[in-house]
């Protein structure tokens, strides 16, 4: 369990650090950045439908263990192709997922809120308005009241930004509760 508390905490820094990054990438080169971020969706969704069909191919068929691999390699390689084909399609609805991105960590960001008042843990009230800021961020994304796209992705990069920045430190702030949940494992 030690091991999933560690794994949890670097998924949960390198998801922060991507979020930083793509809103670095969105700010400072918000014209070619929506294209950018198709290429590499683009590239990463080939490579994973390319692994899933390997492995599909690799692994023995054991009727008991139903594999689907091969349809999630096709399936993956397929939304790669159209990725890399269409960005212009992809950028016109990347607000729409990143915006729900947001909103489903804001959503997050509440059961730890919640679970934080369960527990009596102090700090609750701070991440239940990190919450409640994140959701307003995210709907605003959502609802795109931005004349262009050029601005929509600038705040989209701001969001991203303060959502990394929000999560590293509230990682620091509560790793001491992650390392004492280690140990007593």
């Amino acid at each position: 369990m030690r091991k999933a508390v560690t794994s949890f905490t670097v998924d949960y820094i390198l998801t922060a650090v991507a979020f930083i990054m793509i809103g670095i990438l969105f700010l400072v080169n918000p014209n070619t950045s929506g294209k950018i971020v198709c290429y590499i969706l683009g590239g990463i969704l080939c490579a994973i439908g390319a692994v899933r069909t390997f492995d599909y191919f690799r692994t023995p068929v054991q009727m008991p263990d139903y594999n689907l691999g091969l349809v999630n390699g096709i399936i993956f390689v397929g939304l790669g192709i159209f990725v890399l084909a269409k960005p212009a399609v992809v950028i016109s609805i990347l607000p729409v997922v990143l915006g729900i991105a947001v909103l489903v960590d804001s959503l997050i960001k509440l059961q730890n809120a919640v679970d934080m008042l369960r527990i009596h843990e102090n700090g609750w009230t701070y991440t239940l308005i990190v919450a409640a800021v994140s959701a307003i961020l995210g709907a605003v994304m959502l609802a795109n009241p931005f004349k262009t796209g050029e601005a929509l992705f600038k705040f989209i990069g701001i969001v991203f930004i303060l959502n990394g920045a929000i999560d590293i430190s509230a990682l620091l702030v509560l790793r001491n509760r992650v390392k004492d949940a280690a140990q007593n494992i």
